[in-house]
């Protein structure tokens, strides 16, 4: 089933769209997650916002640990049905997907930030949270890098450690 649905989405393959999603496989890159991380906690820091600081280290942390003890607890192999646009260095296992599950982790923690400042920019801030993890989730189907449940699995822990997380960030 999961063939099936590469193949599906390989179907959907463009030139226009392999940039858009060469794009979501930067967007949610090691590289620019830590400086996301590092930026946000660095902000939070020069603001005296020290549990804020601490929310972004913690996560930015359980993120890295979880997909890489993941990925060496399950070992599963990655999908090569196409040939892939970059090479991953091995070993480069797939369960989970640390593309969706960084996704899914630090834009919905972004769309809070906004939120939190400005309440009027909720709505929009959480879509395009939504819409960034969507994107980049797909992308990494979309360049035959993942299977399916990578990235389902990925989104799930992702969305469950930020929530579970912002319900312990103490209310001010």
């Amino acid at each position: 089933m999961e063939r099936a649905i590469l193949s599906g989405v390989r179907g959907l393959a463009a030139p226009w769209a392999d940039g858009v999603f060469l794009g979501s496989h930067w967007a949610g890159s090691l590289d620019f997650c830590a400086i996301l991380v590092a930026g946000m906690t660095l902000w939070h820091l020069a603001r005296g916002e020290r549990v804020e600081a601490a929310l972004w280290i913690g996560l930015g942390i359980s993120t890295l640990l979880l997909d890489s003890g993941l990925k060496a607890l399950f070992e599963r192999p990655r999908p090569r049905l196409w040939p892939w646009p970059f090479e991953i260095p091995p070993p480069a296992y797939g369960f989970p997907s640390g593309h969706a599950l960084a996704a899914a982790t630090f834009y919905p923690l972004l769309a809070w930030e906004a939120a939190r400042r400005r309440p009027a920019w909720a709505r929009p801030a959480w879509t395009l949270a939504a819409a960034a993890a969507f994107w980049i989730g797909f992308g990494r189907l979309y360049l035959g890098v993942h299977w399916p449940t990578d990235v389902l699995a990925g989104w799930a822990l992702g969305a469950a450690q930020t929530g579970t997380a912002l319900r312990w960030f103490p209310r001010r």
